[in-house]
């Protein structure tokens, strides 16, 4: 007669909850939970759930054994809607106590598109900050001093996004037009040029004297360096302009590498530097994952064959970017985590 299995080999049993984009909550039970909500995102889980995203992981816990995760899950199952919220609500109240602890407490609120995540790239203006006040005096006093009418905050905020020369030049087809009275015309070469190191000039002197983080911002970027993560900056901003900002903000020792749009041959929408990044940390594509606010983060994102989020305030030329397919889109920064 075989000897009974010692009872400290038993595997735990979890239960989760998941909520639908639709706002459904679906509870399971399982003994990997990162391994089931791999499944669901892949379409691999429940048949219930398919069609249903994007998931979000709304709570965990370690049950025991299987037949209390059983027995847990059917008393939640009968539960209407509205008592399933209740004690959901009174479950995130207790801070998800028992068993769960510390990593669990993290994993109860993580989302599920960061599950095999090892690597998360963040693009900046319009991501993780409002930079546009800066860069919008620094685009008016240059073109000021070619003798060109200044174009006002707003309109800078349609036109950040595809690097310093592509901002400048956006600026002076307006101011050209403006003063001009004409019709449409592209900038002399010489005027751009003139105009590009004139922004460089006054945006280079204190580039971050009205920038401000997003919120929710700093409680991500916090969150995702202590669970370990490696976190990388990808921008097509001047890379000269990037180290002073963070350091201003507070953020510059999250990053184990920046990459400005001057420093590779190509910058987003291309996939270069992605895969540079993923090069670099010897992490493969699929387990990593780029955040941005435009339709060229998402673009760099998919071709490099990273996993791609979106958040919708920031610069993305008036279009919803939900519009470019990102795998989820969030809110705020805080939701990611």
């Amino acid at each position: 007669m075989s000897e009974p299995r010692p009872e400290s080999a038993l595997p735990v049993w979890h239960l989760y909850l998941l909520e639908t984009a639709g706002g459904a909550l679906y509870t399971g039970i399982t003994t990997d939970v990162e391994r089931r909500l791999t499944e669901h995102a892949a379409g691999r889980g429940a048949k219930a759930l398919r069609g249903k995203g994007p998931l979000r992981l709304r709570h965990r816990e370690s049950v025991g054994t299987q037949g209390e995760a059983l027995r847990l899950e059917a008393e939640i199952k009968r539960l209407s809607a509205t008592r399933k919220r209740a004690w959901l609500a009174r479950r995130l109240a207790l801070g998800d106590q028992g068993q769960q602890g510390q990593q669990g407490q993290q994993g109860a609120s993580m989302h599920p598109l960061l599950v095999g995540i090892q690597l998360v790239a963040f693009d900046l203006d319009g991501t993780l900050i409002d930079s546009v006040p800066d860069l919008a005096l620094a685009v008016d006093a240059a073109l000021v001093e070619l003798g060109l009418p200044a174009a006002g905050e707003a309109r800078v905020r349609d036109w950040v996004g595809n690097g310093s020369l592509k901002l400048m030049e956006r600026a002076l087809r307006f101011a050209v037009d403006a003063g001009a009275g004409a019709g449409k015309s592209d900038p002399a070469t010489g005027l751009l040029e003139r105009a590009h190191c004139a922004f460089l000039a006054h945006y280079g002197r204190d580039p971050g004297a009205h920038t401000r983080l997003y919120p929710g911002a700093r409680e991500c970027l916090d969150a995702l360096r202590s669970r370990g993560l490696t976190l990388a900056l990808v921008t097509n901003k001047p890379h000269a302009f990037i180290a002073p900002l963070l350091e201003g903000l507070g953020i510059a020792e999250h990053f184990s590498l920046c990459l400005g749009g001057d420093s590779l041959p190509e910058k987003k929408p291309h996939p270069a530097p992605l895969r540079h990044l993923a090069v670099h940390f010897d992490v493969p594509p699929e387990a990593c994952l780029m955040v941005g606010d435009s339709r060229h983060d998402i673009a760099a994102g998919k071709a490099a064959g990273f996993r791609t989020l979106a958040v919708p305030y920031g610069y993305n030329h008036g279009e919803p970017v939900r519009q470019t397919g990102p795998d989820d889109v969030v809110e705020s920064l805080a939701e990611l985590v």
